[in-house]
């Protein structure tokens, strides 16, 4: 069964984590793909990362590396982040399965600004940034007390614990909703189209558009891509199959569709995002 989120209740949620602590949040996929974020837009010293192909990869191998340690250690974790910020994130759990991640990001301390500054500027020199434009972004970036960062750390976790019973996410129960996920997940390798959809589960486009939102929060074509990249991270992590064979799977026509596709997605290549599974696995527990 897939995971359903209920972005108008999340999206009030963020905002409150917003007016408490200043900082932005957000909600990721259990696949590390970020569903929702408040404040939407990013401060200005990650889109100046982000502005580079090698800071945008770095910000993805780094979401992607944090959901992943969260998953393994299930429970919540304060790191820092490639670009020498500090990030919190915190597994979604249901039934002991986790099936997204709450994360508070572009964390700055403050506490020594000086040598904060220096360990960011460290972290980014491989970006080859205008340093006067990153010590600008950086400076604005709000100041982050420990204390403050550690109850922050707490009520996600809290947060994050009653996603589930109070329905901001769920399993699709036995419904049109599971029906629909149930078919896309069986029938993925397919050439899926909104009338082979239609005709299958008796309804008409309309209806497939609104049950779609309802439980997707996105058209049916976008869940289709969604599901199918899912699938492809799955399998690029468990097996060692070509692209041509992992196409074959999840219903790409070639491989140089999924990978502009994937990369779109992810912000890496498949190669990219294989060897990031497998360097992260090789390291030490």
């Amino acid at each position: 069964m897939g995971t359903v989120f209920n972005k108008k209740e999340l999206l009030v949620l963020l905002q409150d984590f917003h007016c408490l602590t200043g900082l932005r949040s957000a909600v990721f996929d259990s696949y590390g793909i970020e569903v929702l974020a408040y404040p939407p837009e990013l401060p200005a010293f990650c889109s100046l990362i982000r502005s580079v192909p090698e800071g945008k990869t770095g910000c993805y191998l780094c979401d992607q590396a944090a959901c992943r340690n969260a998953t393994r250690q299930k429970k919540t974790i304060i790191y820092p982040c490639h670009a020498g910020l500090i990030e919190v994130i915190t597994p979604i759990q249901i039934d002991d399965a986790v099936v997204g991640f709450l994360l508070l990001s572009h964390i700055v301390q403050g506490e020594d600004e000086n040598v904060e500054w220096a360990y960011a500027q460290k972290c980014c020199a491989a970006y080859d940034l205008d340093t006067n434009a990153l010590h600008e972004a950086y400076n604005s970036l709000q100041r982050t007390p420990y204390p403050v960062l550690k109850s922050a750390a707490d009520l996600l976790a809290l947060a994050a614990a009653a996603l589930y019973q109070k329905g901001m996410t769920r399993l699709a129960s036995d419904s049109m909703q599971e029906k629909l996920s149930q078919y896309l997940a069986t029938h993925l390798h397919e050439n899926l189209t909104s009338e082979t959809i239609c005709r299958a589960l008796s309804v008409s486009r309309t209806g497939l558009y609104y049950l779609s939102r309802q439980s997707y929060g996105c058209g049916i074509n976008e869940q289709i891509t969604h599901l199918r990249i899912q699938k492809a991270m799955k399998l690029l992590c468990d097996t060692s199959l070509s692209n041509a064979q992992i196409c074959q799977q999840i219903g790409f026509p070639d491989d140089n569709y999924f990978y502009r596709v994937f990369r779109r997605q992810t912000g890496l290549t498949p190669r990219q995002y294989r060897d990031s599974i497998i360097a992260d696995n090789a390291k030490p527990e």
